[in-house]
């Protein structure tokens, strides 16, 4: 089923191509089929149609993409798809066959709105008609009505001889007065009319067949009678949403029909007409039944009379209209039709299908080369299931309103759907596989069991486009990370500082991310941000041993990161950064002990112990001595004694007061070689 919109007034139609219903404009030269193409849902959107619309209807610019025009011009090159959409050259058109063809059917509409229940609609033309079939019945042929009894029929019958053909009026003579064939005709008269009210209605149905629609207060066989009359005026111009209805109309009047009702009709006619009564409904119900295929060949005949494409588009809004878009049981009448039509479009459908089938087979052999190669066969495939599914629309609203499976569908979406599958599964090609997937979506809504596992491959796919999309907005944060971990890895003393780059300009990109901060995507950039942190604070710790710096790198990157495993990486090195903190502070790690030896009091060797801490260590200042005298002290190192000895856990920055005591030694130093001289 398609959308369009008429390239001259704007106005909704059914398909790109075809006859608009308000202006009657119609695409004949070569750029009005290229924007009328391009103002269908087959290269614009819903919203873009709107627009496009209201561009024409006000009288604006048209502001269709030059792209867009460029694309149905390429695209109406191709003689298939001209042949699809219903368009022929004039020596094509002079020389095709007239049969149903699923290469002549443009997209179809799922239904008209109906604009009266049991009235014609002002769409409608009538014609009128020479003559009827119940202009043909006996009762018409020989002027008489269903209260004359047998002696006025035979005179009837002797005086329209006269006039008529003998042989028809003696046929008809019989067909009223023997018992075994009258009830046939008064099945087929107007049984329940009075005869004055009969000949009025034979009258108006010559004159305006469409208006038998509009008569109330009739018994139901009757009306039936005179509809199945007024379907003898339906010809090939017959607007497609009228006569929808009407057989709708038809359909469920004929679900009206009691044999009880018609029983008494006719029992009351034959009470003045002096005919037997009939007893029981079991004879009625046996000419009910033919009746009722009579309807149904009358519609059919009419249906025959249409164009091809038209013929499909009336049994489309039928079907959709009386099963109300396939949640409810059609009318017996439209059930029997559709079995009908799906008989006579097999051979049709069975060929477009095995055109599928080639398109896939192209589509896959193709794959390997990527989307440019496939693109023009996805797009053939589209055009080829479409107007296959155009044709196939009525048996799968039937089908679903019955609650069966229709299985050339169903086999046909699954070739389809496998065919996107392997696009995306083993060709990386996402965009190829949601086009079909949203075909189908659009072609199969009708088959239960392929729209609800659509609908989940289509969530899935837009999901995966959307992680795409998103993994793309977020590059930039990628792009950043590197480049900071780059320069700490050449530079490790730097590293904190990279670190807080990151970190400021992180925050800036995460700002301006065109995505929403509860999509993965986000949480996916901030852990990216908070790993990096991470590998800056490591780098920085293990080159300088400054541990403070790095506690303030590893709590910013806690707070962005939300992954299970990277949030536990980060707490295992913020509690180890942490505890040596606690217990080292701002000390340098040293490779080394450093000498304790003295010769006859000259040396190095500690002295003091003050910031003692509960683990037992203390810092203590490292000096030069002099006959056991501390001279220079050269640093202090946090130990812990250890009976003969001490541990050194690092070395720490010399005292105010020790800075005093070297200036001191070497004040006296200099005074004491300066007395000397």
């Amino acid at each position: 089923m398609g959308m369009a919109i008429c390239f001259n007034c704007g106005a909704a139609k059914t398909g790109a191509l075809i006859v608009c219903r308000e202006c009657g404009g119609v695409p004949k030269a070569s750029n009005e089929f290229a924007v009328s193409l391009a103002l269908s849902d087959h290269l614009s959107s819903k919203n873009d149609l709107a627009k496009y619309s209201h561009e024409l209807r006000n009288h604006l610019k048209l502001s269709v993409p030059n792209e867009a025009i460029a694309q149905a011009s390429e695209a109406l090159k191709d003689p298939q798809l001209l042949a699809m959409l219903g368009v022929q050259s004039s020596e094509a058109a002079a020389t095709a066959p007239r049969q149903v063809s699923a290469q002549q059917l443009p997209p179809i509409p799922s239904g008209q709105p109906k604009e009266g229940a049991n009235a014609p609609s002002s769409r409608t033309r009538t014609a009128q008609l020479a003559t009827s079939a119940l202009h043909q019945a006996p009762f018409a042929v020989l002027g008489v009505t269903t209260r004359d009894d047998r002696r006025r029929i035979i005179e009837l019958a002797e005086e329209r001889s006269l006039d008529l053909d003998h042989d028809i009026c003696q046929k008809a003579r019989s067909d009223l007065t023997n018992p075994r064939t009258r009830l046939s005709a008064e099945i087929a008269w107007l049984p329940g009319v009075s005869p004055r009210k009969a000949s009025q209605l034979l009258d108006s149905l010559l004159d305006n067949p469409m208006a038998m629609r509009g008569e109330s207060s009739l018994p139901t066989l009757a009306h039936l009678n005179l509809l199945a009359s007024a379907f003898e005026s339906v010809g090939a111009e017959h607007d497609m949403g009228d006569l929808a209805e009407f057989i709708q109309e038809m359909a469920f009047l004929v679900e009206d029909l009691s044999a009880d009702e018609v029983l008494r009709d006719i029992n009351e006619d034959r009470t003045v007409s002096g005919f037997p009564q009939l007893t029981s409904c079991e004879q009625i119900e046996v000419e009910l039944t033919e009746r009722k295929r009579h309807y149904r060949n009358v519609i059919k005949d009419a249906l025959d009379r249409l164009r091809p494409t038209t013929l499909v588009r009336v049994m489309i809004d039928t079907v959709d209209g009386a099963t109300a878009s396939g949640e409810e049981h059609a009318p017996w009448l439209v059930d029997d039709l559709v079995d009908s039509y799906e008989v006579e479009t097999h051979d049709v459908l069975q060929k477009e299908a095995e055109n599928v089938h080639k398109l896939i087979k192209a589509v896959r052999d193709s794959a390997p080369s990527g989307e440019a190669a496939v693109k023009p066969y996805v797009e053939k495939l589209c055009a080829v299931a479409s107007n296959w599914d155009m044709i196939a629309q009525p048996i799968q609203l039937s089908a679903k309103a019955r609650g069966i499976d229709h299985g050339a569908s169903i086999d046909l979406a699954w070739e389809i759907r496998g065919l996107a599958i392997d696009l995306f599964n083993n060709h990386s090609l996402l965009t190829q596989a949601q086009r079909l997937t949203n075909l189908l979506q659009k072609l199969f809504s009708e088959v239960p069991d392929v729209s609800e596992r659509v609908t989940d491959d289509a969530n899935a796919l837009a999901n995966i486009s959307q992680r795409n999309e998103d993994s793309k907005a977020i590059e930039p944060i990628r792009t950043l990370c590197d480049s900071v971990l780059k320069a700490s890895e050449r530079s490790p003393g730097n590293a904190f500082h990279e670190g807080q780059r990151l970190l400021d300009e992180g925050k800036k990109l995460l700002a301006a991310l065109p995505i929403k901060a509860t999509s993965p995507a986000y949480s996916e950039a901030k852990d990216i941000l908070a790993a990096g942190l991470m590998r800056c604070a490591v780098a920085f710790g293990n080159e300088t041993s400054k541990l403070a710096p790095c506690v303030v790198l590893l709590e910013k990157a806690l707070e962005l990161s939300s992954d299970a495993k990277l949030r536990q990486a980060l707490n295992k090195n913020l509690a180890t950064v942490k505890e040596n903190l606690a217990s080292l502070g701002d000390l340098e790690p040293i490779q080394t002990a450093p000498s304790l030896r003295t010769v006859n009091g000259i040396g190095v060797t500690l002295y003091g112990g003050t910031d003692r801490r509960p683990d037992g260590s203390y810092m203590a200042t490292y000096y030069f001595v002099f006959f056991a005298i501390p001279i220079f002290p050269i640093a202090r190192y946090r130990v812990i004694p250890t009976g003969g000895g001490y541990r050194f856990l690092g070395k720490g920055k010399l005292r105010t007061f020790d800075k005093w005591h070297i200036a001191i030694s070497i004040g006296l130093i200099v005074l004491m070689f300066a007395s000397g001289g």
